[in-house]
């Protein structure tokens, strides 16, 4: 009985030190975090997915070794909470949702392998930052803040778009994404520029301004239109109609 008291007392202690010792013995093969299902040990070269509930987790620091990791999700529970994203910035990573706010987003740059990237009331200031994510398909971005939407044309492989921001928002930003085919937009300013998104399936509007609707109705692949917040009249539903786009208001 004493030697199993022993050999669990052992195993302990050397859990205990490879905790401790691996930030200063190099690339450490267990890393305790929250892979979405427990949080306990993982190995490192195995973890395919970590969440973070703050941006002051001692596993941030071993994200850059983790040589399987595909998703990550961070939510700053603290309001002082800032998140660095060149700490998470793993270039396996596929995936990336983030709420609570955050710096240097250009150093995203380096995850050559993003498809989807989602950013709540992150500071976001312009997806300038991430022009060079050219395998990105899904992109979503929802600011309390004003959003700049520069170079967001060189996202080429884009499929998904949501932008909700207080300011203007103007479609040519993005009118050369030929494979983009849902789009969702929130703003308190305008909107121009939609007759030139061709390629767009599905389109969500919130709080739209009713004078788009003749830009709507010139978009020649749209056939769902979902509208919150607005109607709009009898002459552009009817066109609307007439070209099959399903309309719904919420």
């Amino acid at each position: 009985m004493n030697k199993k008291k022993y050999i669990i007392i052992v195993c302990v202690i050397c859990i205990a030190l490879i905790r401790i010792f691996t930030p200063y013995l190099g690339r450490p093969f267990l890393i305790y975090c929250d892979n979405d299902k427990t949080r306990s040990f993982h190995l490192s070269d195995k973890l395919k997915k970590i969440e973070l509930l703050s941006s002051h987790e001692t596993c941030i620091k071993f994200i850059k070794y983790c040589t399987e990791l595909e998703e990550i999700g961070v939510i700053n529970t603290g309001k002082k909470e800032t998140l660095n994203i060149s700490d998470i910035s793993n270039p396996e990573l596929k995936r990336i949702s983030i709420a609570g706010k955050c710096v240097n987003w250009s150093s995203l740059n380096k995850c050559n392998e993003l498809n989807y990237l989602h950013a709540y009331e992150s500071d976001f200031t312009t997806t300038e930052d991430i022009s060079e994510l050219k395998k990105m398909e899904i992109l979503e971005i929802i600011n309390t803040t004003d959003l700049s939407l520069n170079k967001l044309n060189e996202l080429k492989n884009l499929k998904e778009l949501e932008i909700a921001c207080p300011n203007d928002i103007d479609c040519d930003n993005f009118s050369q994404l030929d494979k983009l085919e849902t789009l969702y937009l929130g703003t308190s300013g305008k909107i121009s520029g939609l007759d030139k998104m061709d390629s767009v399936v599905s389109l969500t509007l919130v709080h739209p301004d009713k004078e788009i609707g003749n830009d709507i109705c010139e978009m020649d692949s749209l056939k769902e239109l979902t509208v919150y917040d607005a109607e709009f009249s009898d002459e552009i539903e009817s066109t609307l109609e007439k070209k099959g786009v399903v309309i719904k208001y919420n």
